[in-house]
């Protein structure tokens, strides 16, 4: 089935899904973690070299150099935050958490500075203008944190200068308008760039849906065989200690239902059992694959034979009982053959590949047609199994 298109929260410019913004962020996450280390170099690189403008200001007294001390103290938190990211580049949240920390930290301690300087008050204000905007915008990180630092931030320094009255009211309405100002235009482009970011995810996964999707049935094709899922299926079942097992199916005489009631009847028929193979497997867990004409390929991780024969036997019942029905009140009667193999939790050292996998379940499918068709045939998967059919 044909995944929906997922939808985008315009107020948190983020997916309404959160497995769907999970996987955005993890595929972002090389080149969000490279542009969060740049970001927070070259703000840090200014932080610093702003400790000029502390000295000009204070001289070279004790105060002077305790915020010379905070700046650099804030400058080791970012390179720290780097080596973090470093250790762990495919964390999405540590990625968010240096992000917000080294964020928050850096304009609290610019508040700080700001209250030892209350004559460079209005220089102040334009350099907070100025942070702000990189907040929303230079610095990789979710918007709705991204806008509650540079609010808490604003709303901190417009309290501070109310509290040390260091400006008159024609220049604090001027100085809150501009803040004002610098946080609109900052969350207008972050929001922007956050859901023109996932517009382009969501198209992609659209071109990846009808690349991997087959149109007839809505199940997978055989291109996600050849990227690997079974291959990445054995991998897991290995590492974990846990069973696998893929069913080949196949629908029973199909060639006489497409020469006695037309194509058309026979892709009607195509779509009715991959609907029927969809529902009675697991989302998001076992995978339905057209692996042929009238054959498909079910994958069922953590599955061991016994439960997959049970599968296969009710889907051949659920089959059987509900056919197609067709145009003019006509109604075609639909078995299936089923061939089972399964890898369990001793084999995890077996040498077979995924080719060896599906051949032996096809072993079994051949069996089944041979005991009369429309029936479940099944054996634990073993690679002396794996033998040419006479």
């Amino acid at each position: 089935m044909i995944a929906p298109t997922p939808v985008i929260d315009s107020q948190r410019a983020e997916f309404a899904d959160a497995a769907v913004e999970t996987r955005f962020n993890q595929h972002h996450i090389v080149r969000r973690v490279a542009q969060l280390n740049v970001s927070l170099l070259f703000c840090v690189a200014f932080y610093l070299a702003f400790a000029a403008t502390d000295l000009t200001t204070l001289g070279t007294t004790t105060t002077a150099f305790l915020l010379l001390t905070a700046r650099v103290m804030v400058a080791l938190l970012a390179v720290a935050g780097c080596i973090v990211l470093r250790q762990r580049r495919d964390s999405v949240p540590t990625a968010i958490a240096v992000a917000c920390t080294v964020e928050a930290v850096g304009m609290a301690v610019f508040m700080v500075l700001c209250w030892f300087q209350p004559d460079a008050t209005a220089w102040n204000a334009l350099s907070l203008d100025l942070m702000v905007v990189a907040i929303y915008i230079n610095v990789p990180n979710r918007l709705v944190y991204a806008t509650l630092i540079a609010l808490a931030s604003s709303a901190a320094f417009t309290a501070m200068v109310l509290v040390q009255q260091t400006l008159g009211t024609d220049d604090m309405v001027a100085m809150v308008l501009l803040l004002m100002l610098a946080n609109a235009l900052g969350y207008i482009g972050a929001r922007r760039y956050h859901l023109a970011q996932r517009e382009a995810f969501r198209s992609a996964l659209a071109l990846q849906q009808l690349a991997d999707r087959d149109p007839l049935t809505g199940c997978f094709n055989r291109r996600v065989l050849q990227k690997g899922v079974l291959e990445a299926e054995i991998t897991r079942a290995r590492r974990y200690g846990t069973s696998l097992s893929v069913v080949l199916c196949d629908i029973d005489h199909f060639k006489r239902i497409n020469d006695s009631h037309g194509h058309g009847a026979g892709d009607q028929v195509l779509a009715d059992f991959a609907v029927l193979l969809l529902a009675m497997t697991r989302d998001a867990v076992d995978s339905v694959i057209r692996y042929g004409g009238e054959e498909f390929l079910l994958i069922l991780p953590e599955t061991e034979l016994d439960g997959a024969i049970k599968l296969a036997e009710r889907i051949r019942l659920a089959a059987a009982d509900t056919g197609t029905q067709l145009e003019r009140g006509r109604h075609v009667t639909v078995t299936a053959s089923f061939g089972v193999a399964t890898i369990g939790p001793g084999q995890m050292h077996w040498q077979g590949t995924a080719a060896d996998l599906i051949d032996a379940a096809d072993t079994q499918l051949y069996r089944a047609k041979e005991g009369g068709r429309n029936c479940v045939r099944g054996m634990p998967f073993r690679p002396s199994a794996v033998q040419a059919r006479a």
